[in-house]
């Protein structure tokens, strides 16, 4: 087990993840904030009825409050709203059509990883949580060592079990967003999170 989530570490830093060990979501919570408290104010794509600071980079306004969204996460939704907001931060778990201006930090929790590649199977079948995953600049996922396994192939009955549901929606997801694409220049962030953060969680 140890030398599994070892090798998942290894593959997960390659693909540009920043990764922090926790033996519980309450303890992991500190690093979250840390994470938030140096991120750069979101910009927002388009316009929106919010308090707006200055231009960020790209001559787009900042939005003043910064947004954490946390969909399906249970148990750790709680303690990570109290935490948040009394740093003054909103956070919300539902409705994210209203933040696609742009969102600082989206959580998920990711349902198995793959130490082969350092890649997380997200259940996205709510929209919510696909859009906390793909508008967020810094996105974090959450993962227990448990749930790690050694290749995709040896995920194939997951895959199958999920796949049985013609209304789920799974997701992979390797480090942050990346693309080629424009003259051929590696480029961050083109098609969704700027920073990708795993939380790796003991059980």
């Amino acid at each position: 087990m140890s030398s599994l989530v070892e090798v998942y570490k290894e593959k997960a830093i390659a693909t540009a993840c920043q990764i922090a060990e926790f033996n519980s979501f309450e303890e992991a919570i500190p690093h979250l904030l840390s994470i938030m408290e140096k991120k750069a104010p979101c910009e927002l794509l388009y316009e929106e009825d919010v308090e707006k600071g200055p231009n960020g980079p790209n001559g787009c306004p900042t939005r003043v409050q910064k947004v954490i969204a946390a969909p399906e996460i249970g148990e750790y939704y709680e303690p990570l709203k109290k935490a948040f907001e009394e740093k003054g931060y909103k956070v919300v778990d539902k409705d994210l059509r209203h933040y696609l201006a742009g969102i600082d930090m989206g959580i998920a929790l990711a349902k198995k990883g793959i130490a082969q590649s350092g890649t997380c199977m997200v259940n996205a079948g709510n929209e919510d949580t696909r859009l906390a995953t793909m508008v967020c600049e810094s996105c974090v996922l959450v993962l227990k060592k448990s749930q790690i396994m050694p290749t995709i192939v040896s995920m194939a009955d997951v895959l199958r079990e999920e796949m049985s549901d013609p209304t789920n929606y799974i997701t992979f997801i390797s480090g942050p967003s990346r693309t080629a694409d424009i003259e051929r220049v590696g480029a961050i962030g083109v098609h969704g999170p700027l920073e990708m953060h795993i939380v790796l969680l003991e059980g």
